[in-house]
């Protein structure tokens, strides 16, 4: 997770050095967060952690934001699959264009000629939040995921996944 976390923010200095006087900077927050909650079996401790990636033009890499969220439960990551990205993508884009909070009326008419997926995912939420949709936690091998910026500010995130 650090290691992610390390090359997602070299990955962005890089990106802000060649950035000219008048752009605006692109920021990473990382934010941890611990707590203690008292249970009957006495006190359990937790720790959760966030992500923020802002700026003008910023594009993250999805599949990699959902992957890591999933190694920090301990699961397995998805194979990324370029036919159900491209839908992912056409996805998610339509979805803010309409502020369609939801899913499409067929979000598998979004898929490339030959491809197949076995379940969607999606979300609109705040920026903060990160990644999240249905099938993001479950047992599937191949994904391809997307997010884009709505007018509305929210975050409209699309995963298609197959076995």
């Amino acid at each position: 997770m650090r290691f992610i976390l390390a090359l997602l923010a070299f990955a962005t200095l890089a990106t802000t050095a060649t950035a000219g006087p008048l752009r605006k900077r692109v920021t990473v927050r990382h934010r941890a967060t611990t707590y203690t909650l008292n249970t009957p079996l006495g006190p359990v401790s937790r720790t959760t952690e966030r992500t923020t990636i802002r700026g003008p033009g910023v594009t993250v890499d999805a599949l990699a934001e959902v992957n890591a969220k999933r190694a920090a439960r301990g699961l397995r990551a998805f194979v990324a699959d370029p036919a159900l990205t491209e839908a992912a993508k056409a996805a998610a884009a339509f979805r803010a264009a309409n502020r369609i909070q939801g899913h499409t009326s067929n979000d598998f008419a979004f898929l490339p000629p030959g491809s197949a997926a076995h379940a969607a995912g999606c979300a609109a939420m705040e920026a903060s939040w990160g990644f999240l949709s249905c099938c993001q936690w479950e047992g599937w091998t191949f994904a391809g995921a997307a997010s884009v910026t709505g007018t509305d500010g929210r975050v409209y995130h699309h995963l298609f996944v197959r076995n």
